[in-house]
């Protein structure tokens, strides 16, 4: 854990155009104070997010599962972080930390150079991680400048990070990653290349892996446009001033990375298996869905809660439209149950999640999610859009607003501010981000979509199709 003073080590962030301090920035602070639940857990229910491994205590994301109680163990982990910001934080510590876990015990494939052994440095940096508990934010996603053309056809320089210069010592790279969520506020960043947008042949320059500080010289976070309302309080906005992911776009300017913190370099094979290969990408995606549910039920009983206070949950067609928010959340827990049942033991002892359930949850997830945000908007309608600014109670109108908001169901404070969070999530800038990042995060739905398809085994329903056709 570190305090928001801390993050002012040098690091160059910059916001509307400007290089800020990070601990001078309230939504930063805000937001820094709910992803340390993560550290915090570790004290207040040390049972659940915490193990015991040569006579140290370290975060039960790090914690390599050899059983299914192992994983449900972090389920749960993983879930009392979510819900701590009820769902709303993607990239929370233990996302890539059980990532690092996973990395550990697999990183012999990546192999070695005349200059060092990648796979042991990847080992030692996942160590490291896990000895020091440390925050990583994750650079993947490479700008998307022009899809019809290869990275390596593209003059700007930025459609990706590359190697300019390689030496007895280390590297160093230039270029740019988007997306990078919660860049401002981590300690370290893991550059690497996603599986989906393979490299090719010329494209050996960008085929790289490394980690890095935040405040490493030549690394830029130049952050979006934040989504907080300052001037207004947290019942006007009880999400959007609360917390902000803090998307950014990473820009490295001649940036040296020492050979001890590469794990990929100028090899377009390596850099295409390194995400899947690593056993990060399926661990991670264990933890990202657990993080989806604890999302989809808070949205679910937003929606419920709306109709409820607004005195439409006596209606048969509303009764329904709930049915289908509730059914939808079932479903989604189950397929993660039966993920964790499924699962099995791979070549290193490790028990690993199934990915065909998993892939099911993040192909339908968004939908889902959706339908309950649609839901409350439609329940919500006008009554959210009029609410007054909160400040009104204060004024002279306030006497006024508690007798016309006042139902038998609410009272006007209570009302207006259920209604605000109903806006904030589903209309505001805040809930439209969300809603772009529960589709887009995990990747291209259509690519999801078809790597399940060509993955499932239908070896059952084949049989019976053969069976019935033959005869």
């Amino acid at each position: 854990m570190h305090t928001i003073e801390q993050l002012d080590d040098g690091r160059a962030v910059y916001l509307n155009g400007q290089r800020v301090k990070v601990s001078e920035i309230p939504i930063f602070r805000k937001t820094l104070a709910l992803n340390n639940q993560y550290y915090d857990l570790q004290k207040t229910h040390p049972e659940v997010h915490t193990y015991q491994e040569n006579s140290r205590t370290y975060d039960i994301a790090f914690k390599v599962p050899r059983t299914i109680e192992d994983l449900r163990q972090k389920h749960q982990a993983y879930q009392e972080i979510a819900q701590s910001n009820n769902g709303m934080l993607g990239r929370t510590p233990d996302f890539l930390d059980t990532g690092m876990a996973i990395l550990a015990e697999r990183s012999a494939f990546l192999g070695h150079n005349e200059y060092t052994d990648f796979g042991e440095n990847a080992k030692h940096y996942a160590e490291w991680i896990k000895e020091n508990d440390l925050f990583i934010s994750h650079a993947l996603q490479n700008p998307q400048l022009d899809r019809q053309k290869a990275i390596n056809g593209i003059p700007s320089g930025y459609a990706g990070v590359h190697v300019l210069e390689r030496t007895d010592k280390g590297i160093v790279v230039s270029g740019a990653k988007m997306v990078n969520t919660m860049a401002p506020i981590a300690d370290d960043l893991l550059v690497f290349n996603p599986p989906e947008l393979l490299l090719e042949k010329g494209d050996t320059s960008y085929a790289v892996a490394f980690a890095t500080p935040l405040n490493t010289p030549g690394v830029k976070v130049i952050c979006r446009k934040l989504l907080d309302h300052p001037g207004y309080t947290e019942d006007d906005y009880p999400l959007s001033n609360a917390l902000d992911e803090i998307d950014a776009y990473i820009v490295f300017d001649h940036a040296f990375i020492p050979w001890n913190k590469v794990f990929v370099e100028n090899d377009v094979e390596m850099s295409n298996r390194f995400f899947i290969e690593s056993g990060m990408f399926i661990h991670t995606s264990h933890q990202d869905e657990v993080r989806g549910i604890t999302k989809l039920e808070f949205a679910t009983s937003l929606a419920i809660r709306t109709a409820h206070v607004l005195g439409l949950d006596g209606f048969l067609g509303v009764q329904e439209k709930l049915g289908r928010l509730t059914a939808n959340l079932e479903l989604i827990k189950g397929t993660i149950t039966r993920s964790e049942e499924e699962g099995h033991l791979d070549e290193f002892g490790i028990y690993t999640p199934s990915q065909q359930a998993l892939l099911a949850v993040r192909s339908t997830l968004p939908e889902y999610f959706e339908a309950a945000l649609k839901a409350a908007q439609h329940f919500a309608a006008g009554s959210m859009v009029g609410v007054p600014g909160f400040a009104e109670f204060d004024g002279e109108n306030g006497p006024i607003l508690e007798q016309a908001l006042t139902t038998d169901l609410a009272e006007a404070k209570d009302r207006s501010k259920l209604l605000n969070l109903v806006f904030d999530l589903t209309t505001a800038g805040f809930g439209q981000r969300q809603l772009m990042y529960e589709y887009y995060h995990g990747g291209d739905p259509m690519r999801i979509r078809s790597m399940h398809y060509h993955d499932e085994d239908l070896s059952a329903g084949n049989a019976m199709l053969d069976k019935l056709l033959k005869r």
